[in-house]
Protein backbone atom coordinates (compact mmCIF):
# COMPACT_ATOMS: atom_id res chain seq x y z
CA UNK A 1 0.00 0.00 0.00
CA UNK A 2 2.86 2.40 0.82
CA UNK A 3 4.44 1.66 -2.56
CA UNK A 4 1.20 2.73 -4.17
CA UNK A 5 1.33 5.99 -2.23
CA UNK A 6 4.90 6.61 -3.40
CA UNK A 7 3.99 5.86 -7.01
CA UNK A 8 0.93 8.11 -6.76
CA UNK A 9 3.03 10.92 -5.26
CA UNK A 10 5.58 10.74 -8.08
CA UNK A 11 2.85 10.63 -10.71
CA UNK A 12 0.96 13.49 -9.13
CA UNK A 13 4.14 15.57 -8.88
CA UNK A 14 4.86 15.02 -12.56
CA UNK A 15 1.33 16.01 -13.54
CA UNK A 16 1.39 19.06 -11.31
CA UNK A 17 4.64 20.22 -12.90
CA UNK A 18 2.91 20.32 -16.30
CA UNK A 19 -0.17 22.08 -14.99
CA UNK A 20 -0.84 25.58 -16.37
CA UNK A 21 -3.82 26.73 -14.35
CA UNK A 22 -6.15 25.48 -11.67
CA UNK A 23 -9.44 27.12 -10.74
CA UNK A 24 -11.30 26.55 -7.48
CA UNK A 25 -14.83 27.75 -8.05
CA UNK A 26 -18.05 28.15 -6.09
CA UNK A 27 -21.46 29.33 -7.16
CA UNK A 28 -24.89 28.20 -8.18
CA UNK A 29 -26.47 25.67 -10.50
CA UNK A 30 -30.09 26.74 -10.54
CA UNK A 31 -30.92 27.07 -6.84
CA UNK A 32 -28.22 24.61 -5.73
CA UNK A 33 -24.80 25.59 -4.37
CA UNK A 34 -21.94 23.82 -6.12
CA UNK A 35 -18.13 23.80 -6.01
CA UNK A 36 -15.81 22.92 -8.89
CA UNK A 37 -12.13 22.23 -9.48
CA UNK A 38 -11.06 22.97 -13.06
CA UNK A 39 -7.52 22.17 -14.17
CA UNK A 40 -6.08 23.33 -17.49
CA UNK A 41 -2.92 21.78 -18.94
CA UNK A 42 -1.01 22.60 -22.08
CA UNK A 43 1.27 20.13 -23.82
CA UNK A 44 2.39 19.72 -27.45
CA UNK A 45 0.22 22.68 -28.51
CA UNK A 46 -2.84 20.98 -27.03
CA UNK A 47 -5.00 22.18 -24.19
CA UNK A 48 -6.34 19.48 -21.87
CA UNK A 49 -8.86 19.94 -19.11
CA UNK A 50 -10.10 18.00 -16.12
CA UNK A 51 -13.10 19.05 -14.06
CA UNK A 52 -14.75 17.75 -10.91
CA UNK A 53 -17.68 19.30 -9.08
CA UNK A 54 -19.91 18.56 -6.12
CA UNK A 55 -23.12 19.85 -4.58
CA UNK A 56 -23.03 21.40 -1.11
CA UNK A 57 -25.84 19.12 0.03
CA UNK A 58 -24.07 15.96 -1.22
CA UNK A 59 -20.28 16.59 -1.12
CA UNK A 60 -19.74 13.62 -3.48
CA UNK A 61 -17.48 14.32 -6.44
CA UNK A 62 -18.79 14.12 -10.00
CA UNK A 63 -16.00 13.76 -12.55
CA UNK A 64 -16.58 15.50 -15.88
CA UNK A 65 -15.09 15.31 -19.33
CA UNK A 66 -14.06 18.79 -20.42
CA UNK A 67 -13.31 20.70 -23.62
CA UNK A 68 -12.17 24.25 -24.32
CA UNK A 69 -12.67 26.22 -27.51
CA UNK A 70 -12.42 30.00 -27.91
CA UNK A 71 -12.90 30.65 -24.20
CA UNK A 72 -16.00 28.43 -24.18
CA UNK A 73 -15.89 25.54 -21.72
CA UNK A 74 -17.93 22.39 -22.23
CA UNK A 75 -18.27 19.79 -19.49
CA UNK A 76 -19.96 16.39 -19.79
CA UNK A 77 -20.84 13.52 -17.52
CA UNK A 78 -21.43 10.51 -19.74
CA UNK A 79 -21.36 7.08 -18.12
CA UNK A 80 -21.41 4.30 -20.74
CA UNK A 81 -20.98 7.04 -23.40
CA UNK A 82 -24.46 8.40 -22.68
CA UNK A 83 -24.49 12.09 -21.73
CA UNK A 84 -26.59 12.52 -18.58
CA UNK A 85 -25.62 16.13 -17.90
CA UNK A 86 -23.55 18.89 -19.50
CA UNK A 87 -22.36 22.42 -18.84
CA UNK A 88 -21.75 25.16 -21.40
CA UNK A 89 -19.84 27.97 -19.71
CA UNK A 90 -17.97 31.05 -20.84
CA UNK A 91 -15.15 32.63 -18.87
CA UNK A 92 -15.28 36.35 -18.23
CA UNK A 93 -12.51 37.67 -16.02
CA UNK A 94 -12.32 35.14 -13.19
CA UNK A 95 -15.97 34.11 -13.41
CA UNK A 96 -17.72 31.40 -15.39
CA UNK A 97 -21.31 31.77 -16.55
CA UNK A 98 -23.60 29.68 -18.69
CA UNK A 99 -26.06 26.84 -18.48
CA UNK A 100 -26.38 23.25 -17.29
CA UNK A 101 -28.54 20.68 -19.08
CA UNK A 102 -29.74 17.25 -18.02
CA UNK A 103 -30.42 14.27 -20.28
CA UNK A 104 -33.85 15.69 -21.18
CA UNK A 105 -32.36 19.11 -22.03
CA UNK A 106 -33.75 20.77 -18.92
CA UNK A 107 -31.82 24.03 -18.59
CA UNK A 108 -30.56 25.75 -15.43
CA UNK A 109 -28.38 28.85 -15.14
CA UNK A 110 -24.85 28.45 -13.77
CA UNK A 111 -22.66 31.11 -12.17
CA UNK A 112 -19.22 30.29 -10.75
CA UNK A 113 -16.55 32.52 -9.24
CA UNK A 114 -13.29 31.90 -7.35
CA UNK A 115 -13.73 30.34 -3.93
CA UNK A 116 -13.16 32.74 -1.06
CA UNK A 117 -11.05 30.45 1.10
CA UNK A 118 -11.18 32.95 3.96
CA UNK A 119 -14.64 31.47 4.58
CA UNK A 120 -13.17 27.98 5.00
CA UNK A 121 -10.08 28.53 7.13
CA UNK A 122 -9.06 25.61 9.34
CA UNK A 123 -6.20 24.65 11.62
CA UNK A 124 -6.78 21.01 10.80
CA UNK A 125 -3.68 19.37 9.35
CA UNK A 126 -4.79 16.75 6.87
CA UNK A 127 -3.10 14.80 4.10
CA UNK A 128 -5.44 16.37 1.54
CA UNK A 129 -4.26 19.96 1.83
CA UNK A 130 -3.12 19.89 -1.83
CA UNK A 131 -6.82 19.34 -2.71
CA UNK A 132 -8.00 22.72 -1.52
CA UNK A 133 -11.72 22.04 -1.91
CA UNK A 134 -11.39 19.50 0.87
CA UNK A 135 -11.26 22.53 3.16
CA UNK A 136 -14.75 23.34 1.88
CA UNK A 137 -16.02 19.78 2.30
CA UNK A 138 -14.60 19.65 5.81
CA UNK A 139 -16.82 22.56 6.88
CA UNK A 140 -19.95 20.66 5.88
CA UNK A 141 -19.17 17.26 7.41
CA UNK A 142 -21.67 16.03 10.00
CA UNK A 143 -20.82 13.21 12.39
CA UNK A 144 -23.52 11.38 14.35
CA UNK A 145 -23.20 8.93 17.23
CA UNK A 146 -24.22 5.40 16.19
CA UNK A 147 -23.28 2.96 18.92
CA UNK A 148 -21.08 2.26 21.93
CA UNK A 149 -18.82 -0.78 22.28
CA UNK A 150 -16.47 -2.09 24.96
CA UNK A 151 -12.87 -3.23 24.60
CA UNK A 152 -10.93 -4.30 27.70
CA UNK A 153 -13.78 -2.81 29.73
CA UNK A 154 -13.25 0.61 28.15
CA UNK A 155 -15.96 2.43 26.23
CA UNK A 156 -15.61 3.38 22.57
CA UNK A 157 -18.19 5.56 20.84
CA UNK A 158 -18.69 5.03 17.09
CA UNK A 159 -19.76 7.81 14.74
CA UNK A 160 -20.96 7.85 11.14
CA UNK A 161 -20.87 10.72 8.63
CA UNK A 162 -24.08 12.06 7.09
CA UNK A 163 -23.00 12.25 3.44
CA UNK A 164 -21.29 8.90 2.89
CA UNK A 165 -20.40 5.46 4.19
CA UNK A 166 -17.73 6.37 6.76
CA UNK A 167 -17.66 5.37 10.41
CA UNK A 168 -15.01 5.45 13.13
CA UNK A 169 -14.66 5.61 16.90
CA UNK A 170 -13.74 8.01 19.71
CA UNK A 171 -12.78 7.33 23.31
CA UNK A 172 -15.83 7.03 25.57
CA UNK A 173 -16.83 8.19 29.03
CA UNK A 174 -14.75 5.85 31.19
CA UNK A 175 -11.46 7.12 29.78
CA UNK A 176 -9.84 9.97 31.69
CA UNK A 177 -10.58 13.54 30.63
CA UNK A 178 -6.89 13.93 29.76
CA UNK A 179 -7.01 10.85 27.51
CA UNK A 180 -10.09 12.11 25.70
CA UNK A 181 -8.71 15.64 25.29
CA UNK A 182 -5.48 14.30 23.78
CA UNK A 183 -6.70 11.37 21.71
CA UNK A 184 -10.17 12.22 20.43
CA UNK A 185 -8.94 15.08 18.20
CA UNK A 186 -6.47 12.60 16.64
CA UNK A 187 -9.21 10.04 16.07
CA UNK A 188 -11.49 12.73 14.66
CA UNK A 189 -8.76 13.79 12.21
CA UNK A 190 -8.35 10.20 11.03
CA UNK A 191 -12.13 9.96 10.58
CA UNK A 192 -12.15 13.22 8.60
CA UNK A 193 -9.32 12.01 6.35
CA UNK A 194 -11.08 8.73 5.61
CA UNK A 195 -14.38 10.52 5.03
CA UNK A 196 -12.76 12.84 2.49
CA UNK A 197 -11.22 9.81 0.78
CA UNK A 198 -14.72 8.38 0.49
CA UNK A 199 -16.30 11.59 -0.80
CA UNK A 200 -13.50 12.01 -3.35
CA UNK A 201 -13.80 8.42 -4.56
CA UNK A 202 -15.42 9.04 -7.92
CA UNK A 203 -15.81 7.35 -11.27
CA UNK A 204 -16.53 8.47 -14.82
CA UNK A 205 -18.83 5.47 -15.18
CA UNK A 206 -21.48 6.14 -12.52
CA UNK A 207 -22.57 8.58 -9.86
CA UNK A 208 -20.95 8.09 -6.48
CA UNK A 209 -23.16 6.65 -3.76
CA UNK A 210 -20.52 7.43 -1.13
CA UNK A 211 -19.65 3.73 -0.86
CA UNK A 212 -16.70 3.32 -3.24
CA UNK A 213 -14.41 2.56 -0.31
CA UNK A 214 -15.35 -0.31 1.97
CA UNK A 215 -13.64 0.27 5.30
CA UNK A 216 -13.26 -1.76 8.46
CA UNK A 217 -11.72 -0.47 11.70
CA UNK A 218 -10.76 -2.84 14.51
CA UNK A 219 -9.35 -2.09 17.96
CA UNK A 220 -6.66 -4.68 18.67
CA UNK A 221 -4.68 -3.42 21.68
CA UNK A 222 -5.36 -1.34 24.76
CA UNK A 223 -3.60 -0.84 28.06
CA UNK A 224 -2.98 2.10 30.38
CA UNK A 225 -0.52 3.69 27.94
CA UNK A 226 -1.26 2.56 24.39
CA UNK A 227 -4.14 2.19 21.94
CA UNK A 228 -3.62 -0.01 18.88
CA UNK A 229 -6.02 -0.37 15.97
CA UNK A 230 -6.10 -1.21 12.29
CA UNK A 231 -7.98 0.32 9.37
CA UNK A 232 -8.50 -1.94 6.34
CA UNK A 233 -9.91 -0.64 3.07
CA UNK A 234 -11.05 -1.95 -0.29
CA UNK A 235 -11.55 0.80 -2.84
CA UNK A 236 -12.99 0.98 -6.33
CA UNK A 237 -12.87 4.57 -7.52
CA UNK A 238 -13.18 4.13 -11.26
CA UNK A 239 -9.64 3.07 -12.12
CA UNK A 240 -8.69 0.05 -14.17
CA UNK A 241 -8.26 -2.11 -11.08
CA UNK A 242 -9.81 -1.96 -7.60
CA UNK A 243 -7.32 -2.20 -4.76
CA UNK A 244 -7.11 -2.87 -1.04
CA UNK A 245 -4.76 -2.39 1.88
CA UNK A 246 -4.53 -1.81 5.61
CA UNK A 247 -2.77 0.54 8.02
CA UNK A 248 -1.81 -0.08 11.62
CA UNK A 249 -1.88 2.61 14.31
CA UNK A 250 -0.37 2.74 17.77
CA UNK A 251 -1.12 5.88 19.78
CA UNK A 252 0.31 6.91 23.14
CA UNK A 253 -2.60 7.73 25.43
CA UNK A 254 -0.35 9.91 27.61
CA UNK A 255 0.85 12.36 24.98
CA UNK A 256 -0.88 11.58 21.68
CA UNK A 257 2.28 10.44 19.90
CA UNK A 258 1.64 8.08 16.98
CA UNK A 259 4.26 5.35 16.69
CA UNK A 260 5.31 3.89 13.37
CA UNK A 261 6.77 0.40 13.13
CA UNK A 262 10.30 1.86 13.03
CA UNK A 263 9.61 3.66 16.31
CA UNK A 264 8.72 0.29 17.84
CA UNK A 265 11.33 -2.02 16.28
CA UNK A 266 14.95 -1.37 15.33
CA UNK A 267 16.79 -4.10 13.46
CA UNK A 268 19.85 -1.85 13.16
CA UNK A 269 21.08 1.42 14.66
CA UNK A 270 20.55 3.08 11.26
CA UNK A 271 16.78 2.78 11.77
CA UNK A 272 14.81 5.81 10.64
CA UNK A 273 11.11 6.28 10.17
CA UNK A 274 11.64 9.64 8.47
CA UNK A 275 10.59 8.70 4.96
CA UNK A 276 9.39 12.22 4.22
CA UNK A 277 12.70 14.04 4.67
CA UNK A 278 15.23 11.22 4.43
CA UNK A 279 13.75 8.67 2.06
CA UNK A 280 17.09 7.31 0.81
CA UNK A 281 18.21 6.36 4.34
CA UNK A 282 14.75 5.05 5.15
CA UNK A 283 14.65 2.88 2.02
CA UNK A 284 18.21 1.61 2.55
CA UNK A 285 17.44 0.59 6.13
CA UNK A 286 14.25 -1.19 5.12
CA UNK A 287 15.92 -3.22 2.34
CA UNK A 288 19.26 -3.86 4.09
CA UNK A 289 18.16 -4.62 7.64
CA UNK A 290 14.41 -4.52 8.22
CA UNK A 291 13.28 -6.91 5.47
CA UNK A 292 15.91 -9.66 5.89
CA UNK A 293 15.79 -9.69 9.70
CA UNK A 294 12.00 -9.58 9.88
CA UNK A 295 11.87 -12.41 7.34
CA UNK A 296 14.32 -14.41 9.45
CA UNK A 297 12.12 -13.97 12.54
CA UNK A 298 9.03 -14.98 10.58
CA UNK A 299 10.79 -17.89 8.95
CA UNK A 300 11.82 -19.29 12.32
CA UNK A 301 8.16 -19.98 13.05
CA UNK A 302 6.52 -20.22 9.61
CA UNK A 303 9.24 -22.18 7.78
CA UNK A 304 8.50 -20.60 4.42
CA UNK A 305 9.51 -22.50 1.30
CA UNK A 306 9.99 -21.14 -2.18
CA UNK A 307 7.07 -22.21 -4.41
CA UNK A 308 7.88 -25.23 -6.54
CA UNK A 309 5.49 -24.06 -9.25
CA UNK A 310 6.76 -21.05 -11.23
CA UNK A 311 3.16 -19.96 -11.73
CA UNK A 312 2.68 -19.59 -7.96
CA UNK A 313 3.47 -15.93 -7.10
CA UNK A 314 3.20 -16.38 -3.31
CA UNK A 315 6.92 -16.47 -2.56
CA UNK A 316 7.19 -15.45 1.09
CA UNK A 317 10.94 -16.12 1.02
CA UNK A 318 11.47 -13.06 -1.19
CA UNK A 319 12.82 -10.23 0.99
CA UNK A 320 11.45 -7.61 -1.37
CA UNK A 321 7.90 -8.32 -0.21
CA UNK A 322 8.83 -7.58 3.41
CA UNK A 323 10.52 -4.18 3.12
CA UNK A 324 7.29 -2.16 3.42
CA UNK A 325 4.79 -4.53 5.05
CA UNK A 326 1.53 -3.55 6.65
CA UNK A 327 1.57 -4.09 10.40
CA UNK A 328 -0.96 -4.40 13.20
CA UNK A 329 -0.16 -4.10 16.93
CA UNK A 330 -2.27 -6.67 18.81
CA UNK A 331 -2.57 -8.14 22.31
CA UNK A 332 -0.51 -11.20 21.32
CA UNK A 333 2.14 -9.57 19.17
CA UNK A 334 2.56 -7.71 15.90
CA UNK A 335 0.97 -8.95 12.69
CA UNK A 336 2.89 -8.35 9.49
CA UNK A 337 1.43 -8.52 5.99
CA UNK A 338 3.81 -8.57 3.01
CA UNK A 339 3.17 -6.23 0.08
CA UNK A 340 2.93 -8.01 -3.27
CA UNK A 341 2.57 -6.58 -6.76
CA UNK A 342 -1.01 -5.97 -7.90
CA UNK A 343 -1.51 -9.22 -9.83
CA UNK A 344 -0.47 -11.21 -6.74
CA UNK A 345 -2.45 -9.32 -4.11
CA UNK A 346 -4.25 -12.52 -3.13
CA UNK A 347 -0.93 -13.63 -1.57
CA UNK A 348 -1.14 -10.91 1.07
CA UNK A 349 -1.64 -12.97 4.21
CA UNK A 350 -1.02 -11.75 7.76
CA UNK A 351 1.49 -13.48 10.04
CA UNK A 352 1.56 -12.88 13.79
CA UNK A 353 4.95 -12.58 15.53
CA UNK A 354 4.63 -12.92 19.34
CA UNK A 355 6.15 -10.11 21.39
CA UNK A 356 8.61 -12.58 22.93
CA UNK A 357 10.33 -12.99 19.56
CA UNK A 358 10.52 -9.24 19.00
CA UNK A 359 11.79 -8.07 22.39
CA UNK A 360 15.47 -8.08 21.41
CA UNK A 361 14.64 -5.84 18.45
CA UNK A 362 12.71 -3.25 20.43
CA UNK A 363 13.76 0.27 19.50
CA UNK A 364 15.59 1.69 22.55
CA UNK A 365 13.65 4.93 22.11
CA UNK A 366 10.29 3.16 22.39
CA UNK A 367 9.30 3.90 26.02
CA UNK A 368 7.28 0.75 26.68
CA UNK A 369 8.04 -2.94 26.92
CA UNK A 370 6.79 -5.36 24.29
Amino acid sequence: MKKLYILFFLLYSTISFCQDKIYYLEGTLGKSTIFMTLQVYKSDNETNLTAVYFYKNSLKDIKLEAKLKDNNYSFYFKPSDVITEKFYLKKSGNNFDGFWYDAKEKQLAVHLEPVNFDNYKSNLKIRFDDERLNLVKYKFLEFKKQKTTLYNNKEFVWYSEKHCDSDFFRLGNNFTEKNKALINPILERIHIENTLYQLNCTSSFEYSQGKGIEGNSTINFLNHDLLGFQISMFWDCGGAHPDFGSSGYLIDLNNGKQYGIDDILAFDKSVTGDKENNFDAFSKYRSTYFAPKLLAVLNSQEHFEKPKNDDDPCDYTNEEYWDFPSWNYTEKGIEFTPIFYRAARSCEESFLVPFEKLKKYKNPKFPYSL
